[in-house]
């Protein structure tokens, strides 16, 4: 009976359309930062929001990639992958044409999301199945790298597109890409396992709610609060909760509840052996794998919060626009690929270093690199010197990326490599969405009460910690909505040298937020370190 292990051929076109459909999805997640403001302003929505969209999407791809690998063994690969490339071209479309936050929600976090899962699983499922030795190598380095060209051009493209025609435009090579992609007739060969186990619906439905209510809930605890609600939470005119607390811990608890029953429902069907189950615990159970995947997941939440951080702060000091800033920020991501290129075709096909201490030298030059910049940010800060920090950042992150994935999938059986694929990449962009999330949350958070505090001392007025709280929670809701003209509202309403002080005491509450949030980055990149020293010297190697 023929599988994909047993498949050795991969041609060019092949190749070309599998490291496009990874370009495009990068590409669409690359495009959202640097639109946030556009698409809040035109939206009339928040910063809470648009990051609930992100965490969303990479939500989706994640919990329903092993029901996504279940239907490629029931049905084969290649229908999947052209429903999937359908179903993500026309949520793509229609998160160009929304018309408000509800339409942007289901059009790029549910419809984008369903149609990317087995788009970001079959590239590295159809590599493992086909390709073995250097040439499997040079495959998932080609791969790391059409994702980090992907991001790059959605930064950048992306930027450039809102700001000279609109938000919506920038969405448009995405769809064009699609095409392409379709147009390659066969990016995936058609593959049918037999299986007669059942597809597990029911354990997708609970995971998927458990994970989205929690990540939900703290991509919302800035805007919303962590206890005490800063501002009201509504559906329909109906106020959840009823009572005097925040939606966040709501959400948290429906969220491990929906965990709790989905690990029962996976048990039940465990020892009945009525369905496929949706997770192979025997994947997770492997320590090698689980730790690489958090190392991964937090080399990703790490990297994307502070480029994400830098797109907020930077325009703060220095005027620049959306495209502007991008290319401030180009260094660290063009240092990556050019790594990930001397890597490709010199280094890692001639393994002249164990991949755990590349990887570990990876994370020493990027905890680096986040020290330097910690020391660069002031308010005099300048473009220029932002670069030797985010080349250091760059060049440690090209050395992990370049080996993490093949160290951490290494440990699968062969029949556990499309699974592995299928959890370890979407794990990847829920740690990029967490970045963007909780990092971006920080610096809010720290700016708006330094901003506050500044603003007090200056009067010489002391507030109880309720009112500070609550002037605090308002200050943090309209830098959220980037609502300019109610900030400028509030702020007309102070003394005349108070609002004289203003552009120093924002300056400096920016400065003093991401050093804050820095910190945190840094205590994060060194757990990071420490999880790695748990890791396998060697890839394992199968036959």
């Amino acid at each position: 009976m023929p599988d994909e292990t047993r498949t050795r051929r991969i041609d060019r076109r092949t190749l070309g359309g599998l490291c496009l459909t990874l370009f495009m999805i990068a590409y669409s997640m690359g495009v959202m930062p640097p639109l946030m403001p556009l698409i809040v302003n035109a939206l009339d929505s928040s910063m809470g929001y648009i990051q609930s969209v992100l965490v969303l999407f990479s939500l989706v791809t994640a919990s329903f990639a092993p029901t996504s690998e279940n239907l490629c063994r029931f049905y084969g690969r290649k229908p999947i992958f052209v429903g999937g490339l359908l179903l993500y071209g026309i949520g793509i479309a229609i998160t160009a044409l929304s018309s408000d936050m509800a339409v942007l929600v289901v059009s790029f976090s549910l419809l984008t999301g369903l149609g990317a899962t087995p788009l970001v699983s079959a590239p590295w499922a159809v590599m493992t199945a086909a390709l073995d030795g250097k040439a499997k190598e040079q495959a998932t380095l080609g791969f790391i790298l059409c994702s980090v060209l992907g991001g790059l051009t959605g930064a950048i493209l992306g930027g450039l597109l809102g700001a000279t025609f609109g938000w919506r435009w920038a969405f448009a090579p995405a769809i064009g890409m699609g095409l392409i992609i379709l147009l390659l007739s066969k990016p995936v060969p058609n593959v049918v396992q037999p299986d007669h186990d059942l597809i597990d619906w029911v354990g997708g439905l609970f995971s998927f709610l458990g994970l989205g209510s929690i990540l939900v809930g703290i991509s919302l605890a800035g805007e919303y609060g962590w206890w005490i609600p800063k501002r009201v939470f509504s559906i329909a005119g109906v106020v959840i909760p009823p009572f005097a607390v925040s939606i966040v811990p709501i959400l948290i608890a429906v969220g491990v509840v929906c965990l709790g029953l989905f690990t029962f429902w996976q048990r039940q069907v465990a020892r009945s052996h009525s369905g496929a189950s949706l997770l192979r615990v025997g994947l997770l159970r492997k320590r090698s794998f689980v730790v690489g995947l958090l190392v991964a997941m937090l080399h990703t939440l790490i990297t994307t919060g502070v480029q994400f951080n830098l797109y907020q702060f930077l325009p703060t000091l220095l005027p620049l626009n959306a495209f502007e800033v991008a290319l401030t920020v180009l260094p660290y991501t063009l240092t990556m690929v050019v790594v990930l290129i001397i890597l490709l075709k010199f280094v890692i096909l001639e393994n002249q270093i164990p991949p755990r201490y590349a990887i570990q030298i990876g994370l020493a030059l990027l905890t680096a690199g986040l020290w330097l910049l910690y020391r660069t940010i002031d308010v005099e800060i300048t473009a220029l010197s932002l670069m030797p920090a985010l080349i250091v950042m760059g060049s440690g992150s090209g050395l992990f990326l370049a080996y993490i994935s093949a160290l951490t999938q290494s440990v699968a059986a062969p029949e556990e490599r499309a699974e592995s694929a299928g959890i370890y990449n979407p794990v990847q962009n829920l740690g990029s969405s967490l970045g963007r999330g909780i990092l971006g949350t920080l610096l809010i958070f720290f700016a708006s009460q330094q901003i506050v505090d500044s603003i007090l001392s200056l009067l010489g007025k002391e507030l109880s910690a309720e009112q500070r709280q609550s002037t605090v929670s308002t200050l943090q809701a309209m830098i959220q909505t980037y609502s300019r003209p109610d900030i400028r509202a509030a702020f007309s309403q102070l003394p005349e040298t108070v609002q004289a002080s203003l552009p120093a005491i924002i300056q400096n509450a920016a400065v003093s937020g991401i050093r804050t949030v820095l910190l945190v980055s840094l205590m994060l990149s060194g757990l990071c370190c420490i999880l790695s020293m748990a890791l396998p010297k060697y890839p394992v190697r199968r036959r």
